[in-house]
């Protein structure tokens, strides 16, 4: 039994680790996404010159 709750930690750890870097990776890219403008709906550089 002992190496099975072994495993099952371990298991545990890997997926915890793996959602970490998920969760990582997905605000790395929202973070450099360009924003959508609120003037034009565009998506642009922040402070663009409008027309």
């Amino acid at each position: 039994m002992t190496p099975l709750l072994a495993l099952l930690a371990l298991a545990v750890g890997v997926a915890a680790g793996l959602a970490v870097l998920v969760v990582d990776e997905l605000r790395w890219e929202a973070r450099n996404r360009l924003p959508r403008c609120t003037t034009c709906g565009e998506q642009h550089h922040r402070h663009a010159v409008h027309c």
